[in-house]
């Protein structure tokens, strides 16, 4: 059995677009789209919906009435491309919030672009040959500039034992209107009030009215119990923490 996994397209300017709109206006933007491949490569281009749950799963759904998805409001330059060996292609969209959407918050959609693999008929083989599907889905972000209401709350902490290092999950939920992008950063102290332990890990992304599950690895830190502090740091003065004690198990052994 063969597998071919290689993607030949690749998106140049970015996995995720952010827009401030409002009602009346049209916004633009565009996605620039490069074959890396010697030969012309084919592409559809589709609007899509994107959802993110408290088990770390993410989502992708062609229904797109969910009541803060504005890929109703999106209109694309093509549906299907045609990119040559070595070039590159600028897919534009032009994005119009409907008037009867409430003028508040963020609101998000996803633009998939799916290369198309076209069949070998010409060549004999073997066995089975497996073609992998390789899609982007690019994240395309409206934000209205009244009336934002921005809040996260820490649902749910836990040590996950089961990867390569032991790791702290913790489960945050946006309860406000606008899409917020939390640093999450832990600190650790002993009994004397030490600190011996500090991590961070990048923003992601938590949509309005949806949870986000952030790993943090804890390593290297000797096994027992802790005080911490957890924080959600979302700029802007926006940040959210919570003190805890942390029970430490043992540490992985590195192999």
């Amino acid at each position: 059995m063969a597998a071919t996994t290689k993607a030949s397209l690749v998106i140049v300017n970015g996995l995720s677009h952010e827009h401030i709109v409002q009602v009346g206006n049209r916004s633009q933007g565009s996605i620039v789209i490069k074959n890396t491949a010697e030969t012309p490569k084919r592409a559809k281009i589709y609007k899509s919906d994107v959802e993110h749950n408290c088990d770390g799963q993410t989502q992708f759904n062609e229904n797109t009435e969910r009541d803060r998805c504005n890929s109703d409001w999106t209109l694309l330059s093509d549906n299907e491309i045609v990119i040559s060996g070595g070039q590159s292609y600028t897919l534009t969209y032009e994005i119009e919030p409907k008037t009867d959407v409430e003028q508040n918050g963020s609101y998000w959609g996803v633009i998939m672009v799916e290369e198309i693999k076209d069949l070998d008929t010409l060549t004999p083989q073997r066995g089975v040959t497996v073609t992998s599907l390789i899609r982007y889905a690019i994240q395309i972000v409206t934000h209205f500039e009244n009336e934002n209401v921005k809040n996260l709350e820490i649902i749910g902490v836990d040590i996950d034992t089961t990867k390569e290092v032991n790791l702290l999950a913790v489960s945050i939920n946006n309860t406000g209107n606008y899409m917020l992008k939390p640093i999450m950063i832990l600190e650790l102290y002993n009994e004397s009030g030490e600190q011996v332990y500090r991590n961070e890990i990048p923003y992601q992304k938590v949509y309005p009215g949806f949870c986000k599950l952030f790993e943090l690895p804890v390593e290297e830190v000797p096994k027992g119990t802790y005080n911490g502090i957890l924080v959600a740091d979302c700029g802007d003065e926006n940040i959210y923490g919570l003190n805890l004690e942390l029970e430490v198990p043992q540490p992985k052994t590195k192999p």
